[in-house]
């Protein structure tokens, strides 16, 4: 009989129990923080309370652009927090994992549960929902923990692969329910006659209760305490360090500027797609009125065919990377197929096949997310690979301060993605009753709106994909000899401390 060899950390068991729970507060947030513009124009009620017509659409475009340049301030300065922190028994990431789960659902909570009393007066809406947005943002940062306790758990690349894989289907799970937010929300309005409180309510719940669960996830973890690290370079991470980080990181900055476009293109589909689907295939545009039943379940359709294909992204990713041999070419191959699927769905919309046809809509954006999918798996091995980099080239451990630089990308693309449909909101004076569902602006500008929804969906995303496949391909510069170069150094650097 062979005796079974027990798995050591971070591969055994808990360690992976732990990762798979590490990211659901995270998840949640990122997955949700894509429906806030939809919650402020439709769910909030501001326009009532500020007895102002489309006055909800256009805060909130202002209000995701402006926290958007905020983040590119702060994000860098609680990278260089994490790094300069002091090892410490616990665990310096796990630490900071606590700290920013607690932060994170805070800001959800206020974000999503502005108060009525709030809602009236512009100067108090826009305090409640900035301070709420910062403390969101603060535990967003500080909790984002996946990549570093990764680099610095192995630098086995299987195991990481493995880490990668577990943690992209605990995201998936954690997203499913904010994917089905706007379902749950208007069936549970419909019933209590009030949707507006129903969002806010779900919203809250599912902010605490994923809490609870990366909390567990963190206390799992086994995070290895490194004495010596940095000691050569002691102190703070200093301004010089950082600048050696930006001029010799050429894979990181490749990757962020490939990742930020590429991503921005699903963003900006995303952006659209729930306020076409309701206004596209189940409203009225005479009167306004919505068919809040018939909008649950085509959401609940589009929830579906965005979950699938990332349950089966892990099990995928595997073979197109032993296809395609490294991340990188992993990436720019799937940001390839993206662009031609985007392509076909703008076709297939401008010739009209798709208005007689609605159910391509739902199988293109099937087929779309199998890529799309795959990219956040290779995305995060790529942002790993340049923490690797930073290391090697610049002599000391950076690995929250390169994962914000990276980070930026990722909240970047939401914006952009937010804010471009908020301009086309904006034009339009969209502004929908938080009770009932019905539209309160303009109806003669519906059907306008509708065909500016519909350009955005297919056409700027597959421009966007394509260029992220032309950056990826003539831009990313760790070949298979840099990789193996970085892969021992940090392995003796790790064997030394």
């Amino acid at each position: 009989m062979t005796s079974h060899i027990k798995k050591q950390p971070p591969e055994d068991f808990r360690s992976m129990s732990g990762f798979f729970m590490l990211i659901f507060s995270n998840a949640l947030g990122t997955t949700i923080l894509g429906m806030f513009m939809m919650y402020l124009t439709d769910y909030s009620g501001i326009d009532a309370a500020m007895g102002k017509t489309g006055y909800a659409a256009a805060f909130g475009t202002a209000f995701l652009f402006i926290t958007r340049v905020i983040d590119a301030i702060d994000d860098p300065v609680q990278g260089w927090i994490v790094d300069s922190a002091k090892e410490r028994r616990f665990g310096k990431y796990r630490f900071f994992g606590v700290i920013g789960t607690v932060l994170l659902t805070v800001g959800l909570v206020m974000m999503f549960g502005i108060p009525g009393a709030v809602k009236g007066n512009a100067v108090t809406l826009w305090l409640w929902a900035v301070i709420g947005y910062l403390i969101f943002d603060a535990g967003s940062a500080l909790g984002a923990v996946t990549g570093p306790l990764t680099q610095k758990s192995t630098t086995n690349p299987r195991v990481r692969a493995k880490i990668v894989s577990v943690l992209r289907m605990a995201a998936v799970i954690a997203a499913i329910p904010a994917l089905f937010f706007n379902a749950i929300v208007n069936m549970i309005g419909q019933a209590t006659g009030d949707v507006g409180v129903a969002a806010s309510t779900t919203a809250i719940i599912f902010a605490v209760v994923f809490a609870a669960i990366t909390l567990l996830g963190i206390f799992l973890i086994r995070e290895p305490y490194i004495e010596k690290a940095n000691e050569a370079r002691k102190g703070a991470v200093s301004f010089s360090d950082i600048l050696i980080l930006v001029k010799t990181n050429r894979p990181l900055w490749v990757h962020s500027a490939g990742f930020l476009i590429g991503n921005m293109a699903y963003g900006l589909s995303a952006g659209v797609i729930l306020y076409f689907i309701r206004w596209y295939f189940c409203a009225d545009l005479s009167t306004g009125q919505v068919d809040l039943i018939k909008f649950a379940a085509l959401s609940g359709i589009y929830s579906i065919i965005s979950l699938v294909p990332n349950f089966l992204c892990p099990f995928l990713t595997t073979t197109v990377l032993r296809i395609f041999k490294t991340p990188d070419r992993s990436m720019y191959g799937c940001m390839l197929v993206m662009a031609s699927l985007y392509g076909v769905l703008y076709v297939l919309n401008f010739t009209g096949v798709m208005h007689t046809v609605p159910t391509l809509l739902f199988v293109l954006y099937f087929l779309i997310m199998i890529p799309s999918g795959m990219t956040a798996l290779f995305s995060t091995l790529l942002s790993v690979e340049c923490a690797d980099y930073a290391e090697y080239r610049v002599g000391r451990n950076m690995n929250a301060v390169t994962n914000s630089l990276y980070g930026l990308t990722q909240k970047a693309a939401s914006a952009i993605g937010s804010a471009i449909p908020g301009v086309l909101l904006m034009a339009v004076g969209y502004s929908v009753d938080a009770v009932t569902g019905t539209y309160t602006g303009d109806l003669s500008k519906l059907p306008a709106m509708v065909n500016g929804l519909s350009l955005i969906l297919a056409l700027v995303p597959a421009a966007m994909a394509l260029t992220s496949f032309l950056i990826y391909k003539f831009g990313y510069n760790i070949t298979p000899s840099v990789r193996a170069d970085i892969a021992k150094a940090l392995e003796e650097n790790r064997a030394s401390q």
